[in-house]
């Protein structure tokens, strides 16, 4: 865009008779002067040159060149010319903007900007920015919404470093970080502009966003850390972290979840069943609640309960192994051996070299004397693009930082139910 827009212009040098004053402006013959290009045309007729074409081709030079050494010259030329140029223009650059005419508004913008440097200008030209990558994303282009959010945030960061602590640049900047994502860039911005903002409506409410990121910020941390004691077994520090989470944040269902996992570990499952079913109040249902519920359930005895809740986490999640092949264990051990078998048949379409999935088709083998049929052909799923592939294990939620038990965790209470169960047996 910048290279097809400075390749119409053509130098030229005027003589030095013409050093003369126009309205108060005096003509420096040795500076050569830009001429734009009318449209098609590739060469230029001196003798047809008009004032409109010199004015435009400084206003290209302004706009894409703004390093360029005769710029303060070309600039006090067209002021000269045009004195109310810079609102002209920046009036015509919002219409264009209104438009979505985004590539001339960008020049007229650029224009502005370098004529009449200020932070208004600056945060006129990023805003422009901003709008084209939303138009860029509507369109399904990733690629150029990213690029025009680069230029969008570098305009507001070379204006800040221009222009000093202003409070609309990091007002914007910080606005822009957090629409990103980047809630930390995003908190130190907010931060600095609160050191400088004016007391009025738009201070309140960037100090309200500001709350909010830092909650966030500090919640992810407290969530993060007790979800690490937990994977070091160290349920206290975990439950020490995730309760001041909690009191924090009340309706903020992953603290509660923690505190269930961690009571669960502890054998306090009268609590923990509490703290799990308070994330459904908090409006949460995925397949990791209900099967910490059904380990709940369990353990107090209540096996019909323990397996509602597992029909339950297995029509959240479907190719679940440790869900599908709790409830195989479960019907079999309460001889219910139709539904076992059926259980059975999807852990093993799962991973039928699974360790417990084995372990399970034996000990149906033994109560029913019923053996396995050999699996001939691997099933294949057809999705509603047409492409095949194959079944395969359900993944971690990294997302959500949920916590999958595995079958074959001793932690998960199936394993000690199963070796009482066959004490009893005995």
């Amino acid at each position: 865009m910048t290279m097809n827009k400075l390749d119409s212009i053509r130098f030229i040098n005027l003589p030095k008779s013409m050093e003369e004053k126009i309205t108060g402006f005096k003509i420096d013959s040795s500076i050569p002067l830009p001429v734009q290009l009318p449209d098609g045309q590739k060469k230029l007729n001196p003798e047809n040159i008009t004032i409109e074409q010199i004015v435009a081709g400084m206003l290209v030079v302004i706009a894409y060149k703004e390093n360029d050494k005769n710029l303060p010259y070309y600039r006090d030329f067209v002021l000269a010319m045009q004195p109310n140029a810079v609102e002209e223009l920046n009036t015509a650059a919002i219409a264009k903007e209104k438009q979505k005419d985004y590539p001339f508004a960008e020049q007229l913008f650029l224009t502005v900007y370098h004529m009449l440097p200020q932070a208004a200008s600056c945060i006129n030209l990023a805003t422009l920015y901003s709008y084209w990558a939303v138009y860029e994303k509507e369109a399904k282009d990733e690629k150029a919404e990213d690029f025009y959010l680069t230029k969008c945030l570098n305009t507001l960061e070379e204006g800040l470093e221009r222009f000093g602590e202003n409070e609309d640049i990091l007002c914007e900047l910080g606005s822009l970080q957090t629409y990103l994502g980047n809630l930390e860039d995003a908190q130190g911005y907010l931060e600095r502009y609160m050191k400088v903002a004016s007391e009025g409506e738009k201070k309140q409410k960037m100090k309200s966003i500001l709350k909010d990121i830092t909650l966030r910020l500090n919640s992810d941390s407290q969530i993060h850390q007790a979800y690490d004691f937990m994977m070091l077994d160290e349920e206290d520090k975990a439950l020490e972290v995730i309760e001041k989470f909690i009191a924090a944040n009340p309706n903020v269902w992953h603290g509660h979840f923690i505190k269930g996992w961690a009571l669960r570990r502890q054998k306090k499952y009268e609590e923990a069943e509490k703290s799990l079913l308070a994330c459904l109040r908090c409006g949460e249902s995925n397949a990791d609640i209900y099967n910490e519920l059904s380990i709940c359930a369990l353990e107090k005895g209540n096996r019909e309960l323990a397996k509602n809740y597992l029909n339950t986490a297995v029509d959240l999640d479907e190719e679940n192994l440790t869900l599908t092949s709790n409830l195989a264990f479960l019907h079999l051990m309460d001889d219910e051996f139709d539904e076992a078998k059926e259980w059975i048949e999807k852990s093993r379409r799962l991973a039928p070299d699974d360790r417990q999935v084995q372990s399970l088709m034996k000990e149906y083998t033994d109560k029913t004397g019923e053996s396995f049929a050999q699996i001939i052909s691997e099933e294949y799923v057809h999705d509603p693009e047409g492409k095949e592939h194959h079944d395969h294990d359900h993944g971690h939620d990294h997302e959500h930082e949920h916590h999958h038990h595995h079958h074959d965790d001793e932690d998960d209470g199936y394993e000690e139910e199963l070796a009482a169960l066959k004490e009893d047996e005995q």
